[in-house]
């Protein structure tokens, strides 16, 4: 009994650690975001300027207050931490970095990003690039944090036990990456594609392709973390959706960062791309290997012989 009492306070421990680096990190980086708007020559004070900034300052605010919950100050634990004040919290940045993101990062605004062409041939490319690196790294910093302890509040308050509840986080960050990809293509396609000599045919068809790959990943990772998150996911389902994501991703990336892609400059388009990617390879690594049973031996093992223990004691 003393060791599964000391087993649980180490796991409960281990979720306060997450839960506490989370938001600070998001207080951090909110910080760095205030400050590197409000030092930012472009700042206009215009209404753009000003949802920044108030999102940034309401950002900093309600994470140091969550910070002090969770490390015990004062009677802030018991009416925060894994509450619904949490979760409503939790809600309400991620709505409101939802709602600030495309503005930091339209290349019209000039805040996060801006547009750069390449003189061709017969046309001028034109891509969005970084302008002000300190506000777009940050400002994403933000929204991964805030979606973070979301995702924590959520699997622990629905308590569910399905196969991907391991790696329901992991799908989040997909359906982020999948969400960037739709925004940044249709925002290509609206402002590049549309225009005379904007760009080649072959670079809008590639966008095309990236634009239906995010759809696709933001309806399959919404889905999966639905249905994982309620413990009602199915192994196999999950194993082939997440390979159907590596494939599909792995093409979208080479057709949008690679020679007529348009994505070769560094910016949103080029990180969403990569970080698809990224993540569904990670997503379908760690479902074969639960589905394939590899490491399940071990753990097996060690509670069988605890289980021999607590045999020998009784």
């Amino acid at each position: 009994m003393d060791s599964a009492a000391a087993s649980e306070a180490a796991a409960a421990s281990g979720l306060d650690r997450k839960r506490i680096n989370s938001w600070a990190l998001l207080a951090l980086f909110s910080a760095l975001a205030l400050t590197a708007h409000e030092t930012d020559d472009q700042n206009a004070n215009s209404s753009n300027n000003a949802l920044v900034t108030a999102t940034t300052s309401i950002s900093i605010a309600f994470s140091l207050i969550a910070v002090a919950a969770n490390i015990g100050v004062s009677s802030l634990g018991g009416l925060f931490v894994g509450t619904i004040v949490e979760g409503l919290v939790s809600l309400l940045l991620v709505g409101l970095w939802a709602a600030t993101l495309p503005i930091v990062m339209d290349p019209s605004n000039g805040l996060g990003q801006m547009y750069v062409g390449k003189s061709g041939s017969s046309v001028a490319d034109y891509q969005s690039t970084i302008s002000n690196a300190n506000l777009y790294f940050t400002a994403w910093g933000c929204a991964v944090c805030a979606l973070s302890v979301m995702a924590q509040y959520i699997r622990e308050r629905l308590g569910g036990a399905g196969t991907g509840m391991g790696y329901t986080a992991k799908w989040y960050f997909l359906m982020l990456a999948s969400v960037i990809v739709i925004i940044e293509s249709m925002r290509f396609k609206n402002q590049v594609c549309s225009i005379e000599g904007g760009t080649s045919q072959v670079t809008c068809a590639r966008n095309t392709y990236g634009l239906i790959t995010g759809i696709v990943g933001l309806l399959i990772s919404f889905l999966i973390s639905t249905f994982s998150s309620f413990g009602k996911d199915s192994a196999l389902i999950t194993t082939a959706s997440s390979f159907l994501m590596a494939v599909l991703y792995t093409i979208c990336a080479g057709l949008l960062t690679f020679e007529n892609g348009p994505a070769t400059y560094v910016g949103n388009h080029y990180f969403s791309a990569w970080a698809g990617f990224f993540i569904s390879f990670i997503i379908f690594g760690s479902v074969m290997k639960e589905f394939l049973g590899v490491g399940a031996a071990a753990p097996a093992a060690a509670s069988s012989a605890e289980s021999d223990v607590e045999m020998d004691r009784i």
